[in-house]
């Protein structure tokens, strides 16, 4: 509670500070302009930072894990929760974040929390036991949690029409390559620098970003805030909050411990949590208030089916790097740097399409998501029949090259345009809690993917399968997860043109 009482007190005092600073003087940022300034894409480019971040921590400690070990002997449960602690936290923070940016502004809220960051980053990396370093990590998520929202809602406030799109579209690209980049940084780091120090310099790469991200945050990101005043709904924050941790501890404790009993308890036990937080919502909302999440966002067939959308598709991709990564390095032995350069051509086709991905969708509209569903499809397919027909003596990253490359295409082709049609309609004061909405879908997509198929993979080790036979069979949950996005995205209606205010 106290942590909480001074984040708000944060957000509180940069809030009335920039309110005081942007009444003495012209905004400096025309918002939601179709023709924005240099200045609004700069301050694109710095809560671009942030997302960089906060998706390559969620992914670069895999390949790091093995130099902890060596380093500060952490227990296997220690172990697990270096990885799952981060994600969790990052996934429940995401929702009253949102909130709190739509009541007090996104900049104080992007401030804080990439500040947070940065300063439990460094802690990460010096810690000196397994304890301070799993308590780290989970500030750590926290933080992204909380910066997270303000960088979809940054965008949606700044831009319109084409620049919004193009927008999106230099947002998916990063999202994709440092989904991507994250095993090859890690790589590189460890190789370079060797197991004992590399580790922990993979944690301080946040720092050297967060140097410049801040000050520039500061000086360039403007604090918008809506005329409506939106109280927290605190009974809403925690019923939500509750039945999300029962999700994130299903998808992420089921995940490593191949779905004992209790952990299926435990996802039933979200769905009267979820229950009991839209009546009280329904109610809230009823007697006048504001309510966490505006019932008119759950109405709205663009957002709702969109955000289902979001959660189908990230599961059909995240988990394909861990499962490269588990045949790479515990399969094949090779290292770190082979394994995360085994993926690179998905993170070069997400750089080159994801950055035009606008020009796609202006001219395809909705058809735009079944050609991304389509290349990554065609991806997947090429790369599970490789790995069968492969053997363990003769598999090269040269026989993925082309097959990652065009799942990459694919995928910077729909990860933007899906942003942007499920936001673009969405009214300035909902920018927030929309935003967060959105990026808890994608997390709790990539948490199934990766329980899943992780699942399956040592599952079908255990039966005697080959590493690669296993892989091949872990990629058939991603081509199902791809057929229902297919399916779902017919229901979805066209785009809509223009933004509520």
């Amino acid at each position: 509670m106290a942590n909480s009482r001074s984040t708000l007190s944060i957000c509180e005092k940069l809030s009335s500070q920039q309110s005081r600073t942007e009444t003495m003087s012209k905004p400096l940022i025309e918002l939601e302009s179709e023709t924005p300034s240099r200045r609004a894409w700069q301050a694109l480019i710095t809560v671009l930072s942030g997302t960089f971040m906060a998706i390559v921590d969620s992914t670069i400690v895999n390949v790091a894990l093995p130099s902890i070990r060596s380093s500060i002997h952490p227990s296997a449960a220690q172990i697990e929760w270096i990885v799952s602690g981060y994600l969790l936290a990052f996934g429940l923070m995401l929702i009253p974040a949102g909130r709190l940016g739509d009541r007090y502004g996104h900049k104080p809220l992007f401030v804080t929390g990439l500040s947070l960051f940065v300063i439990s980053s460094v802690i990460c990396g010096s810690s000196i036991n397994a304890s301070e370093l799993v308590t780290a990590r989970i500030v750590q998520g926290a933080s992204a949690g909380l910066f997270g929202p303000s960088i979809q809602a940054t965008i949606s406030l700044l831009f319109a029409g084409k620049a919004r799109s193009r927008a999106f579209g230099i947002l998916g690209t990063i999202i994709g390559i440092s989904s991507a980049s994250g095993p090859v940084i890690g790589g590189l780091i460890i190789v370079g620098f060797g197991s004992n120090v590399g580790w922990r310099l993979v944690f301080f790469v946040n720092l050297l970003i967060g140097i410049f991200a801040i000050p520039l945050a500061i000086r360039l990101i403007p604090n918008v805030k809506p005329n409506i005043k939106n109280e927290l709904d605190l009974v809403g924050l925690t019923i939500v909050t509750a039945a999300l941790s029962f999700v994130f501890i299903f998808l992420i404790e089921g995940g490593s411990t191949n779905f004992p009993l209790w952990t299926i308890e435990v996802a039933i036990t979200s769905l009267p949590a979820f229950g009991a937080f839209y009546l009280w919502e329904k109610r809230y909302q009823r007697r006048g208030h504001k309510a966490l999440v505006d019932g008119r966002l759950a109405r709205s067939r663009s957002f709702s089916i969109g955000i289902g959308l979001a959660m189908i598709y990230f599961s059909s991709f995240s988990s394909i790097f861990v499962v490269i990564s588990l045949i790479w390095q515990d399969g094949l032995h090779r290292d770190a740097l082979a394994s995360g350069l085994t993926v690179t051509p998905f993170a070069i086709g997400t750089l080159i399409f994801g950055s035009i991905s606008d020009r796609f969708s202006s001219k395809l509209g909705k058809g735009t998501l079944y050609l991304g569903i389509g290349l990554l499809f065609t991806s997947i397919s090429v790369a599970e029949v490789i790995l069968r027909l492969s053997t363990m003596h003769h598999i090269s990253a040269l026989y993925l090259t082309i097959p990652l490359f065009i799942g990459g295409i694919g995928n910077g082709i729909f990860i933007a345009p899906n942003q942007d049609f499920l936001l673009r309609s969405i009214e300035r004061k909902d920018a927030g809690v929309s935003a967060a909405l959105l990026q808890t879908s994608q997390r709790i997509g990539s948490a199934l993917s990766v329980a899943a198929s992780v699942t399956i993979f040592f599952n079908s080790l255990a039966h005697g399968s080959t590493y690669l036979k296993a892989g091949g069979n872990a990629l058939i949950f991603n081509l199902i997860m791809l057929i229902i996005g297919a399916a779902i995205t017919i229901a979805l209606p066209k785009p809509s043109v223009g933004v509520n205010h």
